[in-house]
């Protein structure tokens, strides 16, 4: 009889043991994933945050790493908000910009380094050019159209570099994205030369990471 009660008595206390570490696990699993309505909420106010473009600065100052060495950069507002769709981002202030407008409908902006040194015109030289595709364009035209110039280019690599790219290409010659924002096709090209890609890719992307779209006060 004594056995017997020794034996319900290991019985009882293994139960109470089994009940408790249950009990500690499910506390901490609540503590650590958050309620289903928070996350909900957090990602909507994320959602419609918008930029407030009247509020940037006309200057700023950003850090490029090259070959491990950070490098204050002077960048200047580059506003293109008149452009349909418009956006606006900040360039390095030593760079030159021209937008052209082409009979089918497309139109380029270019930013770019100085194309005349001492007098001598610059065949190769550092720039970035976004171009937006005729409106009319589908997504397969615009795949095929950026994949010729990528061949011309001779950037065939498809290292992911922008999250947002429908398509891209990479190679020594630098990178060719393409996009879409609001049913409207475009592309970047950052083009830098030999001598000068550890210093312009760099500088680059701060320019594509700075870019804003006046329509909807979102980056890229």
């Amino acid at each position: 009889m004594r056995k017997l009660l020794i034996i319900l008595m290991v019985i009882l206390f293994l139960s109470g043991c089994y009940i408790n570490i249950t009990k500690t696990d499910k506390d901490s699993s609540e503590s650590i994933i958050p309620p289903v309505s928070k996350t909900k909420e957090n990602f909507s106010e994320k959602k419609t945050n918008k930029i407030n473009i009247s509020e940037l600065p006309k200057s700023k100052e950003e850090t490029a790493t090259i070959e491990g060495v950070d490098y204050k950069v002077s960048y200047t507002l580059f506003d293109c908000s008149k452009l349909s769709p418009g956006f606006i981002t900040y360039i390095p202030e030593n760079m030159e910009t021209s937008i052209n407008n082409f009979g089918d409908g497309s139109t380029t902006v270019r930013i770019e380094t100085s194309k005349i040194i001492n007098g001598q015109f610059l065949h190769d030289y550092d720039y970035i050019e976004i171009t937006f595709l005729p409106r009319n364009v589908d997504k397969s035209y615009a795949i095929e159209k950026v994949k010729g110039l990528a061949n011309k280019y001779k950037l065939k690599e498809e290292q992911k570099i922008f999250n947002w790219a429908i398509f891209q290409r990479n190679g020594v010659y630098g990178v060719i994205v393409l996009g879409e924002h609001e049913g409207r096709y475009f592309y970047i090209i950052i083009h830098p030369t030999l001598e000068s890609s550890d210093m312009f890719n760099p500088i680059a992307k701060n320019v594509i990471k700075e870019f804003i779209w006046v329509d909807t006060g979102t980056r890229l």
